[in-house]
């Protein structure tokens, strides 16, 4: 009975802190929602809840402001997230099939960059980028250098997750006559769809959520990604209208496409994490 009793009193304990965590993480997100609608007089005198009539217009003006950043944060990240995996993906594989000398300890220096502060390296990469390469204001100038600062962690994740795949499979290839490329695409890769696409998942956002290393390089507007243009709109907003509402709209619609995004591949997400805390 007393068990009974502390599993119980565990058990509400365990639900209470989920809720109140839960409820941390979506009520400023709440918040942004409720203040996105309201206009000047609205956020002045009731600055946190609900009012009427809805200011929709805050999200056309937003929206005008926004769509060009939208394509071009798309296209940053989804460049950065697919080169990032695929580099990882095959070097990782190579890591776990190949043997040559010195193959561990180029690994370990591989992966010793995960360790090393972006912050200290942050000078000397612009200038190599916009000086020695020529790539100030261009896509290509935030893409590279992203895209190699997340391989270092993408090999590790995936050498250990080849390295954790049966050994079997890949001897029975060989018997039929598979080469190492063909063993890689049609075994590895489709076993690791789940690893491969958290991995591709996580870069993304990350990348999504970017501001400095853009901000740094990009210099046309009509190039500037989702954070830097949203930083920009809202000061001028503000500094003319000396309200939020419009901007606050403007990251609602940018949040929408990553709420989409793990919507349709949260199952392949939580799946890969959860293979990598068993098979790492």
């Amino acid at each position: 009975m007393k068990k009974r009793l502390r599993l119980t009193a565990g058990c509400v304990a365990m639900h209470l802190t989920v809720f109140t965590l839960c409820l941390l993480v979506l009520l400023p997100f709440a918040v942004l929602i409720v203040k996105s609608f309201k206009d000047y007089d609205q956020e002045i005198f009731h600055p946190v809840s609900p009012t009427f009539p809805l200011h929709t217009e805050n999200y056309e003006i937003a929206w005008l402001y926004v769509k060009n950043s939208i394509f071009n944060s798309f296209f940053v990240s989804g460049s950065i997230a697919f080169l990032s995996v695929l580099i990882s993906s095959v070097g990782g594989y190579a890591f776990s099939v190949f043997s040559f000398r010195g193959k561990e300890l180029v690994y370990s220096l591989a992966v010793s960059l995960m360790m090393m502060p972006s912050i200290l390296i942050l000078t000397s990469k612009y200038v190599l980028v916009s000086v020695s390469l020529g790539l100030q204001d261009s896509f290509a100038g935030v893409i590279l250098p992203q895209t190699a600062g997340l391989i270092p962690f993408g090999l590790l994740l995936l050498r250990g997750y080849f390295d954790a795949l049966p050994k079997g499979l890949s001897e029975a290839a060989e018997i039929d006559g598979a080469g190492t490329l063909t063993q890689f695409i049609r075994i590895a890769l489709p076993l690791s769809v789940p690893m491969v696409t958290t991995l591709f998942l996580m870069n993304f956002m990350t990348t999504w959520n970017d501001y400095l290393w853009p901000l740094m390089i990009l210099r046309n507007e009509e190039k500037f990604t989702i954070p830097i243009n949203l930083q920009s709109f809202t000061d001028a907003f503000y500094k003319t209208n000396q309200y939020y509402a419009p901007a606050l709209a403007g990251y609602v619609i940018v949040s929408v496409p990553m709420l989409v995004l793990f919507g349709f591949t949260s199952r392949q997400f939580i799946q890969g994490m959860t293979a990598g805390a068993f098979k790492m």
